[in-house]
This record gives C-alpha cells, structure tokens and sequence, in this order.
C-alpha cells in the first residue's frame, strides 16, 4: 500500500484536504509534525486541482514515501505499491 508524508504545514494543507475527501484514501495525524496518506494500489494527485505553485508541488514527497513513483511531473503525482513492476 502506498503512503506518503506530508509536512503539517498551511502549504501542503490542500493535498491533505483533498485525500480526506477521497474514497478510499486515509490519512493520519498529524504526528510528529507530518501527515500520512494511503490508499490501496495508487495514490494519485494533480498539480493544479490542489492549486499549487510549481515550488510547493515539487516539495510535497520532502517527507518521504513508501511505494514506488510512477509519475511525477509538473502536473501530476503517482505513487504506487512499491511491490509493482
């Protein structure tokens, strides 16, 4: 299962927002001073849905994943089972 932590700071607050409203996604905390999010299979985020400025998208994995990422560009985010090939 992927998971990723997010800093708790105002900046990253729409990614956490934003998997809260999702189905099928959790997120915990915050402990330590991050969030953790999961799901089963993928967890997917898009740049500009969350309104992020391209500085702050780029700084949403500081806090470190578990899984694998398939896909993060300019727009889009992607984290998978790290089992995956």
């Amino acid at each position: 299962m992927p998971k990723i932590l997010v800093l708790d700071v105002p900046e990253f607050r729409p990614l956490v927002e934003e998997a809260r409203a999702r189905t099928g996604y959790t997120v915990t905390g915050p402990r330590l001073g991050y969030w953790r999010i999961e799901a089963p299979g993928v967890l997917e985020f898009r740049r500009k849905a969350l309104g992020f400025k391209p500085a702050v998208w780029h700084g949403a994995l500081t806090g470190g994943l578990v899984g694998r990422i398939e896909r993060f560009d300019n727009e889009e985010m992607r984290i998978v089972d790290g089992s995956a090939p």
